[in-house]
């Protein structure tokens, strides 16, 4: 269930990942929640819309709204794409 409620969103969040780079502020050893927002920074509401959408589809596939943010949170992968690719799979 995890993978269907992220693809949507992963090509979002390369796409503006690549437009920041790798200038993420976030330490390395940073859960990935940080990590990704630290890659948004600069982008003002970005955060606040895409954390409204990963709500909206975790309650639309019957799961807590919480379910996706503490993925994210106990993933502990490195840098933007590795986290993209660790929350992927």
């Amino acid at each position: 269930m995890k993978r269907i409620i992220w693809l949507p969103f992963a090509a979002l969040l390369t796409a503006m990942a690549l437009v920041v780079g790798t200038a993420s502020g976030a330490n390395p050893a940073a859960a990935c929640n940080g990590v990704l927002v630290s890659s948004l920074a600069g982008q003002p509401g970005i955060v606040a819309v895409l954390t409204q959408e990963f709500h909206d589809a975790t309650t639309a596939a019957g799961l807590p709204p919480g379910f996706f943010d503490a993925a994210g949170a106990h993933e502990h992968a490195g840098g933007v794409e590795e986290c993209l690719a660790a929350l992927d799979g």
